[in-house]
């Protein structure tokens, strides 16, 4: 259990390491979910567009706490525990629930605990640029540790096998636990007051990025083994290749020129997914998207925290409305790859995709208002 804290130790971060092991596991719980799908689908005789809903309650519960937390609840150390202590309880129930209904309410209170660390996380490093790069390098790390681990006990044992590791990997945070400052929460009035139209265009563009992107990206796994022929273990393979491509991307301490253009590129490498049949070809274009995604989403945050009044509660709407786009997505997805046609899927969310991207591209050119001044939290 120390080899996590020893790894962080090693490595010269700003952001708190708890918070940083937080988001690793939370990534490892939503990187599980492509790579189970096929499983699950089997165990329990369910069909695509079912099984989105997997997915989908998930993340009803991230999007739920993610838009809430920020506006009723302030950081402390009792909310970090007592996130980390429901995301290990459902993961260890979703491995032995023998309902599929059952399954899907569980992973719902599984998004509750994810989104409130996902807030905690994001909200103590919304507008520094090394401490947003601590915070989104450690998703693909995590990724690329976890998926071929993953991988492997799905062919070797089932999904249930994946379920347990994570209930015990959902622990480790608590080794490293937090110090939140006691900052004081502003009035719901003026929250509402807080935003600038050019701030809420670039949250509702992640949002169209993140629905598109689900859409495919949960049924890849599906596309993978049935439309390429891959196993579970090699499809995790190439899942630990997007993560590990998204890395440098995410780490990247430089200047983020074109936002809207990296997350075009990801729209084009959804399309390229659903229709290359060559696993090679698969496993590029799954790369490139994890690459153009780190590299996009980072430099978006930072052009919406330039744009908006109040940046750490804009970084809850974009979380809570990126959540929004990943519920709907798979369930799109799978009415989309339910009709036999996984290219179909692709057009439409690859252009989904695409369209967020032009959003950012205009709203970059755009002369930035007065009333998006950052102000600075009390």
């Amino acid at each position: 259990m120390q080899i996590p804290v020893r790894a962080l130790n090693s490595v010269r971060i700003q952001a708190e390491p708890g918070l940083v092991m937080s988001a690793g596991v939370s990534t490892a719980v939503f990187t599980a979910t492509p790579l189970l799908l096929s499983d699950v689908i089997e165990t329990f005789d369910v069909d695509l567009a079912v099984a989105g809903f997997l997915s989908g309650a998930q993340l009803a519960g991230f999007v739920l706490t993610s838009f809430l937390a920020g506006r009723v609840v302030r950081p402390s150390v009792r909310l970090f525990v007592l996130a980390i202590a429901l995301l290990s309880l459902t993961n260890g129930m979703s491995a032995i629930t023998d309902s599929f209904q059952l399954l899907v309410a569980i992973r719902g209170c599984c998004g509750l605990a994810l989104g409130v660390l996902s807030w905690l996380a994001w909200a103590g490093v919304f507008g520094d640029p090394r401490r947003m790069g601590d915070i989104a390098v450690i998703g693909p790390i995590a990724g690329l540790v976890a998926a071929p681990v993953m991988g492997v006990l799905v062919d070797a044992i089932s999904y249930r096998s994946v379920y347990g590791l994570l209930a015990v990997a959902s622990l480790v945070p608590l080794l490293r636990i937090p110090a939140f400052g006691g900052t004081e929460q502003r009035p719901m009035t003026k929250r509402a007051r807080g935003g600038s139209p050019q701030a809420y265009a670039l949250v509702g563009a992640l949002g169209l990025l993140t629905l598109g992107g689900s859409a495919v990206f949960v049924f890849s796994g599906v596309i993978a083994r049935e439309h390429v022929g891959m196993t579970a273990t090699g499809f995790s393979l190439v899942v630990a290749g997007n993560a590990a491509a998204g890395i440098p991307s995410a780490r990247w301490n430089g200047r983020r020129p074109w936002p809207g253009l990296w997350i075009v590129m990801t729209g084009v490498s959804a399309l390229a997914i659903t229709i290359v049949t060559n696993q090679v070809a698969f496993a590029l274009f799954l790369a490139l998207w994890g690459f153009a995604f780190w590299f996009g989403v980072p430099a978006a945050y930072q052009t919406l925290a330039e744009r908006s009044r109040y940046p750490a509660e804009r970084a809850g709407d974009a979380q809570a409305v990126m959540a929004i786009g990943r519920i709907v997505g798979p369930v799109i997805g799978g009415i989309a790859a339910g009709t036999g046609s996984f290219v179909a899927l692709g057009i439409m969310g690859g252009g989904v995709m695409v369209l967020g991207g032009l959003v950012l591209l205009v709203i970059e050119q755009m002369p930035r208002s007065p009333e998006a001044t950052p102000t600075p939290t009390p």
